[in-house]
């Protein structure tokens, strides 16, 4: 069985999709931490598409599709605080530059 972090023959390993191995479109070299975060969001995309899928699948039982919604509520509230975890180091990084602007403009 093919182990899910190897690429297929002929791809670079950071073009394909960790979800599905899919190739995806090849994203510019960001520092690692912040790829992590992005390839993080991506996955926990690709995991909700895929619980929302099971969750409307009306040929599971009750049970199944209402473990389903409890995974796609708990991956969707991952989601949201990494994306605001996003938003708010993006206001930092915008605010020190405006703070930075302003002071040389009053120097």
């Amino acid at each position: 069985m093919e182990q899910e972090s190897q690429p297929h023959e002929g791809q670079p390993i950071d073009s394909i999709s960790l979800v599905d191995k899919v190739p995806v479109k090849k994203r510019k070299r960001l520092p690692s931490l912040e790829r992590l975060r992005h390839e993080l969001v991506y996955q926990l995309r690709e995991s909700l598409r895929s619980s929302q899928e099971k969750m409307n699948n009306p040929e599971l039982s009750l049970a199944e599709r209402h473990h389903w919604t409890q995974i796609h509520t708990y991956t969707a509230q991952v989601l949201n605080t990494i994306l605001r975890d996003l938003q708010l180091r993006e206001w930092e990084r915008r605010l020190k530059e405006i703070e930075k602007t302003s002071q040389n403009r009053h120097a």
